[in-house]
Formats: C-alpha cells, structure tokens, sequence
C-alpha cells in the first residue's frame, strides 16, 4: 500500500539530525526587519511574509507528486549563536511590555523564536472548504471590495489590516507560481517521458491554484498543503484544525472517478503522501519534553505541531457521514502510523459496521487515531452558544480543544487546577502552601504570567467558607467546594477582562496570516483575537477530576460514614503531610474505594464535581464578554507540575505529589479491568463538557486477533452508547516500554498516544515516558 519511496523516505525521517534547521526563515527575518520597520503593523506583516516567499529555495523532490518542501541546512556555530540571539533580543523585557507586543503567549518555549511583527498563535482552523471551492483569488477580490468600502471611512488602522491582508493573498500565490517555475525547469531536464507528464500536470496545477479553485482531487490536497507550509513553516501558525476533510473533498473524489481521471488507488495514495508530508516537516523530538536536547536547541516555530483531520461524524439533520474518503483516510492512517497528522473519528449512533472494524482494528495497531462522541458533543456545544448547524461541524486541535473550523477564534485556554478548590474549602480559603492568605482583597488574584500563559501556577488562596469543625455532612463540603470554584472563576474573569480591555487597543490594526481565511474577520477588519470571528472561547481546561473524586470518596467513608477520623483531624494530618499519621496514607492510596472502578457511589462524586465545575463556568459566561469560557477534561501534560502548588489530599496522595490526568483515574487507581473503567467514565455528565482525552493502555494479548477486534470494538461501541465522550488507547506492554528504554534504537518507530497528541515513545523525555508506564494496564 506505501511506496517504497515513502518508506524510504520516513525511515530517513527516523533517522534526521534534530538539529536540521529552516535557516531560511531566520536569515530573511532579520533581512526584513530594518527593510519594513517603518510601516504599520499590517503592511509590515504582509511585507514581511512576502520578502521571505520570495526569497527562500523552492525546490521538487525525487518521485513525489505533492510539491513543497523547505531547505533545511545544519547551521555552522556563528549561525546557531545568530539565531539563538534572537530570543533575548526580543523577549528580553519586561512582562508588562510583552503583553503589549504579543497579547498572551503558550509558554516560553513557543515564544523563544517568534518576532514581534511577526507571529502567529496557530491552534485554529481556517475556511478550507471555501478555499477549495472559491479559490485564492476570492479572499483576495472579497478584501479588495472591503478595502474600496473602507477608504470612504478614513479609518486607517481598518485599511492598513486589508492593505496587509491583500499583501498576504499575493504572496501566497506568488509562492506557488515559483513552484510552477521550478517545475517548468524540471521538465526540461526530465528524460522519462511518464515523469515529464506528471511534472506538466503540476506545473498547470500550480499555475491554476495559485489564483483559481482546485479541479480535482490532486489540486486539491496540493493547494491544502501549500498553505499548509507557508502557514507552519514561515509564519509559524501550527496545530491546525483541517476540519471534515472527508466531507469537503469527497465531492472531488466522487467527480474524478467518475470522470474516469482517478481510481481510488490512486486516491489512497495521493492521501498516503499528504499524510507523509504533514509528518516530514516535523522535527525528530516530543515538544512537550522541554528538558530534550532537541527541544532546547531548536530554532524553528513550528517543529513538533500536530495537525489534525476530523473523519466521519453526523451531517446536519443527523444523517450519517462516512463516505468512501472517510475510508481512505483511516487506511492511510493504519498503513503509515506516523505520528501526524492526528486523526479524530467521530463516532454516532448507527455507524457503518465496516468504517468502524477499520478504525478499532487501526487503533488496536497504534494508529495516530482516536474517537469523540457526536451524541455528547454536538449537545455539549450548543450549551455554549454554538448554533446547532456549526455544532455538527466540530472539530479540534491542540490537546483535545473542540473548534468550529473558520468561524472560531484561535486557542486561548486556562488550565483549571481542580484539586486547588478542594484544598482551599478544607482550609477555610487558606492555602496550606501560600505565604499570603488575603488574596481576597487583590485586585487581581492570578499572576500576569500566569493570565498571559493561562496557568495556576502560584498557591493562590481563595474566598472564605465555613470552618470544618462545623461541617455535618459532604454537602456542607461540596457547598464550600462550590464557593471556591466560584471565587477562583470569578477573579479570573476580572482580570481578564480588563486584560482584553488593552489588548484591544494594542492589537488595533493589527494582523496575523490566519485572518486572511476566516468569516468575519476582512469583512469587519478585525483580528481574530479582537472579537473578527463569530466564536470565541477560552478553553478551561479541568484537571485533577479523580484527584477530587477519590478524596472526596475518602472524606465521606471515613469521616461521615465510618466515623473513624474528624473532619479537623485529617485536616491536620494532611497539613502535616500525613507524618503523623503514615499509616493512614498508605491506607487511603492502596486500600480505599477509587474512581475508574465502577462503584456506583464513589462515581458519582465525578458527576457532582463536574456539575459544579460547569454551573460555575456558566455563571461566568455573559453576553457581554466577547469570551466564553468553555469545560473541558483535560490536562495535557501538566498534570506532572499542578501538583507542585496543591497541599496533600483526602485520597492518600502526599504534598507537591501529581494529580490525576485528564478523564483518566488516578495512576494505579483503576483496578477492576476495561470494562469497569468505561463504565465509571461513562457517568460523567459529558452533555456539559466540551473535550478532553481517556488514556488507556491495553496489553497486546487483550485484543489480539480477530476474538481480541471484537471485544475491542464491542467495549468501545457501547462507550459511546453510554455517552462517554472520547478514547485513545495505547496497545503496547509495560515489558517492551522498559525496553524500549533501555535499547531505542530497536523501537524508533513506536508511536504512542499522550495526551491530545502522538509522539514517538524514544524521543520522549524520561519523566514522559515513565508516567506512560505507569499506566494500569488493561488485560
């Protein structure tokens, strides 16, 4: 199925010096800066993006049909130590001037080689279907129409956004007509007649996509991937939501077969390089291992950013969506099992049988696959203002963050530390861990950096609630719970909101090359960040869900029910750590009910604390904010520092220790098999949360065969039939982790599931790939 080309070519991949760099960028950055420092934000930008497409190699690789690719050179030291520069010369200020150059940022390692004139947040998705249907030249002629209706106003910073905007289109096609050029050059020097006219039909494809609409299935993935290396690669606008790819290319699929121009061979292939080329541009490393030698060295912007492509689903009046394009997809996906692009299937009642074997079956092989539920989260997302239409197009990027490709803004997100709440409400508001206990009476509780990153980070204290010598029951707990939820979502409102209020006025006139392909954004002049599209979300991300949960299963057994211990008296032991009383520890870690079990009473503290969770977040919510904070499970990888800030817990878990990741119980926690785990998940409220990973790690004799497919597709089938939400699983044994560890160069293509990404398992960083193996793993 994959070309020996291909194959050849990812086993090179495997092998790449991490420190290759697109030097090209960098070297024509600086070249620019002094070139368009006099001009507006707009202009600049859009000038800035053209000087570099018109400068840097465009160049055909051997044999491949789909044409793009970057020059990546090893920098020599001075040049290393140039680029290396860069970071300080420009973010070397003070936090208060960030902010007003950049807005908000994701984290220090995504800021390092971003300019100030020239940065883009990435995580969105654009108008793809519009851009395969209307072409280049629309969007331009749509800003020239603005522009014209514009200059009547005399409003400036509105014209000089167009004027970039229009800049921004024709570089973009000017781009793409080099590569008509270079292969036009390449046809002179050809001396196989099949390859001359393989090379003819991409020199017209090119020359036609440039400005037009794509005609074919060919144009069409190729005009998807130029704008996909122009965005990545130059502007750094990674983690991409490519939408319902199946939907929107079907109807070209459909028309080349049967005009007799394509077989579906043909098609699979053409999907099978797609697929590889969103892979070869990444660099050999797992970003989220900041400690890795190739992470720290890194000069590029978009080195480790998965896309991510939305197969199947329910079409709007809730007819089914698998067509054959959704078939190929997942083929290519299991015949390659790279680590991007990140497939998510979503899964509705009625499935087709045949799609869904294929997708378990690519799945149980480690595919770069994983599955959402359209029966939670087209109602989850008309909970928070999405039209019901628009709901049926969900889609996601980053971590597991639910998009609606074109209309949305890009990711703004605040990841909520659950446990904070609970340790506060056992404190009377106090923080066990802080220094200051009157954050109450601040005008902003949560740091600038962290509103900037969207962190808890500090040991913040919260709002004051009733003593725990005068609770009489875990409803005067919970209710405490609340008031702490509620303080902490409220004081982040106010600071944010008085942070958009300046980023308004910083950003006024300004552009990113993502506003040039959204609704809403040329049509009213406005950044997306601004309030340019139709929605806009802050994603709060939950974490810690079975840290709570299993504490407050421990509270209400031991202090309610067993009376074994005052609510007072454990208070103390967990301020002290549990050394006064290590014996309890173990008890609470090893031999109390837990999360992830299917017990019936202790699940249903999951339901309470996300109904809390949501009620508040919905509390916060008003028309007038051009914000929404919207619920999420999930963690990413921070689940490893949030502990650092959150005193000992109820369920045995000591100081400074991890919380719980994403919807998954606490490590070691589930105990009771597959089917026990879905079936606790399945019970949280999913109707109100909006995404959100369940990592599971199966053995590989658990599904082996075509017994082992069955049982396989059957569990997860009725997952989804109970309205779980999402899975990912990994189908690898604890046995061959550790060896991987120990002899990696065997296991270099192990690709493994995180949390809302893949990465390969050897270029992890030794405490990521501990924590994947210290996953129950299911039998």
């Amino acid at each position: 199925m994959v070309s020996e080309g291909i194959k050849n070519k990812i086993e090179q991949w495997f092998d790449k010096d991490y420190r290759l760099t697109f030097y090209e960028r960098i070297q024509y950055l600086i070249e620019s800066e002094p070139l368009f420092e006099e001009l507006s934000y707009a202009p600049r930008y859009g000038k800035t993006l053209e000087y570099i497409l018109k400068n840097i190699s465009v160049f055909i690789q051997p044999e491949e049909k789909l044409i793009g690719s970057v020059k990546e050179v090893l920098p020599t030291d001075e040049e290393y130590k140039i680029g290396a520069a860069l970071t300080d010369n420009w973010w070397n200020i003070p936090l208060e001037e960030v902010q007003e150059k950049i807005s908000w940022f994701y984290s220090y390692g995504w800021l390092k080689r971003r300019a100030p004139w020239f940065y883009s947040f990435g995580h969105i998705g654009l108008l793809w279907e519009d851009m395969l249907t209307k072409g280049l030249g629309e969007f331009k002629q749509k800003a020239e129409i603005s522009l014209q209706q514009i200059k009547e106003t005399d409003d400036m910073s509105k014209t000089e956004f167009l004027e970039g905007a229009i800049i921004c289109y024709d570089a973009i096609s000017q781009f793409i007509l080099r590569y008509a050029e270079c292969v036009g050059g390449e046809i002179e020097k050809c001396s196989s007649e099949t390859r001359k006219n393989e090379l003819r039909r991409m020199e017209d494809a090119c020359r036609h996509i440039s400005y037009n609409a794509p005609r074919n299935l060919y144009e069409a993935l190729q005009l998807l991937w130029f704008i996909t290396l122009v965005f990545m690669k130059v502007a750094g606008c990674g983690v991409l939501d490519y939408g319902r790819m199946d939907q929107y290319l079907y109807p070209f699929f459909k028309a080349d077969i049967e005009k007799g121009i394509l077989t579906r061979k043909e098609a699979l292939n053409l999907i099978i390089e797609f697929f590889y080329k969103n892979n070869e541009i990444m660099a050999p490393t797992d970003h989220m291992s900041q400690e890795n030698e190739a992470v720290l060295y890194s000069l590029e912007v978009a080195y480790d950013d998965p896309n991510y492509i939305i197969i199947g689903g329910l079409l709007e009046g809730h007819k089914p969506g698998v067509n054959e394009v959704s078939h190929l997809f997942i083929e290519a996906a299991h015949a390659l099992k790279l680590r991007n692009p990140f497939v998510v299937v979503r899964y509705y009642d009625g499935i087709e049988d045949a799609f869904w074997y294929k997708v378990c079956d690519a799945m149980r092989d480690n595919a770069t696959i994983v599955i959402y539920n359209d029966m939670t989260m087209i109602e989850a997302l008309q909970k928070y203002g999405i039209e019901k239409s628009d709901a049926y197009e969900y889609g996601f990027y980053g971590c597991n963050d639910p998009h609606i490709a074109g209309k949305q803004s890009g990711l703004r997100q605040l990841w909520f530390n659950l446990a904070l709440p609970l340790v506060l409400a056992l404190n009377e508001g106090k923080n066990p861990l802080s220094q200051d206990n009157n954050q109450e009476s601040n005008e902003s509780l949560y740091t600038l950096e962290d509103r900037m990153i969207g962190l808890m980070t500090q040991s913040y204290s919260g709002t004051k609630t009733m003593p725990v010598k005068e609770m009489k029951s875990m409803d005067d707990l919970l209710n405490a719970y609340r008031m702490q939820v509620r303080f902490l979502l409220e004081k982040y409102r106010e600071a944010i909101e008085k942070d958009f209020a300046m980023e308004k006025k910083w950003n006024k006139g300004r552009i990113r090359i993502e506003d040039c392909f959204l609704e809403g954004t040329i049509e009213d002049q406005i950044t997306w960040n601004d309030g340019g599209t139709k929605y806009h979300h802050i994603i709060a991300q939950a974490s810690g869900l079975a840290t709570v949960v299993d504490s407050a299963a421990a509270v209400k057994k031991l202090v309610f029910d067993e009376k074994s211990i005052t609510l007072e008296e454990l208070v103390d032991t967990l301020n002290n750590n549990y050394q006064n009383n290590p014996n309890l520890q173990m008890k609470l870690k090893n031999k109390s009910e837990k999360f992830g079990n299917d017990i019936e009473w202790v699940d249903a503290f999951a339901v309470q604390i996300v109904n809390i969770y949501c009620d508040e977040i919905e509390r916060v919510n008003k028309k007038e904010y051009t914000y929404s904070l919207i619920p999420t499970l999930s963690s990413d990888r921070a689940f490893t520092t949030m502990g650092e800030i959150i005193d000992a817990t109820p369920d045995g878990r000591g100081k400074c220790d991890i919380i719980s990741e994403n919807q998954s119980p606490s490590l070691g926690a589930d105990q009771n098999g597959l089917t026990a785990l879905l079936n606790s998940v399945s019970k949280i409220p999913f109707n109100r949360i909006t995404g959100g990973p369940l990592n599971i790690r199966i053995h590989p004799s658990a599904v082996k065969g075509e017994k082992g497919l069955e049982v396989l597709q059957a569990a997860f089938k009725t997952f989804f039939e109970d309205r779980g939400l999402q899975v990912q699983i990994n189908v690898v044994s604890k046995e061959d982790l550790l060896e991987a560890q120990k002899r990696p160069e065997k296991y270099k293509n192990l690709c493994v599931r995180v949390t809302g990404y893949s990465a390969y398992f050897v270029q992890m960083g030794k405490k990521a790939q501990d924590e994947l193996i210290s996953r129950t793993e299911m039998h």
